[in-house]
């Protein structure tokens, strides 16, 4: 589950990031903030999870990456409740729809990086077991 957490917040995040760089100063669709310094930091955030999601790599270094990038949202989409210009880095201010993404993903993010790794074939398992 945290490969596939990684892989699918990365492409969303990546996608976002550089679509967004052709929109400054406005808002995607009228609906998500797109300002610089959200776009870099989506599409620098997305490059971790897609590397860690698609990569070999410790299963320690993939947690440590979604637990790094949810809490991060957490922090980000919680302070933007309070203030959507997060004391003026965004000048045009997240939207309801960059706040809810905020939370769900990062949510869905840490959730993902405290998940113990599943069972990878228990019929395969079993089988190698008889005599």
């Amino acid at each position: 589950m945290a490969r596939w957490t990684a892989r699918i917040l990365g492409l969303v995040g990546a996608v976002i990031g550089i679509v967004g760089l052709f929109f400054e100063g406005s808002h995607l669709l009228g609906a998500l903030n797109v300002d610089l310094a959200l776009d870099i930091a989506r599409i620098v955030l997305a490059a971790a999870l897609i590397a860690v999601g698609y990569l070999r790599v410790p299963r320690i270094a993939l947690r440590a990456v979604l637990l790094v990038f949810g809490a991060g949202s957490l922090v980000v989409g919680c302070v933007g409740v309070a203030d959507a210009t997060l004391a003026g880095a965004l000048p045009t201010g997240l939207t309801g729809l960059d706040i809810g993404f905020l939370l769900f993903s990062g949510m869905w993010a840490v959730l993902a990086g405290f998940m113990p790794p599943g069972v990878r074939n228990e019929r395969s398992e079993l089988s190698t077991d008889r005599i």
